[in-house]
């Protein structure tokens, strides 16, 4: 993959996480730790703009992209389940 359609893939692939947990952030009981989630995809695409700016190396920026980006990408998701998971057994304990 050309670099600009990696940027355009690795971007679009953050805003629909972001979207994604920006949509469950509308119940309560898993809003704070969602919030958490978009504020990793927030600073994910701060870092990948200073890492395009600073690191001079393309093989070495892309490499260096694409590890902080699955590691976000990872938490992001963690956050989510947990919220998820947590969202669940408070419904489950108000049955």
């Amino acid at each position: 993959m050309q670099s600009r359609e990696m940027r355009h893939y690795t971007a679009l692939r953050s805003a629909l996480i972001g979207y994604g947990v920006l949509a469950f952030t509308f119940f309560p009981p898993t809003r704070t730790l969602m919030l958490w989630g978009i504020g990793v995809q927030v600073a994910v695409i701060l870092v990948r703009q200073l890492i395009q700016r600073q690191v001079r190396d393309p093989a070495l920026a892309g490499t260096a992209l694409m590890v902080l980006e699955l590691v976000a990408d990872g938490v992001t998701v963690a956050l989510f389940a947990i919220a998820t998971f947590g969202g669940i057994m408070q419904i489950e304990s108000q049955v």
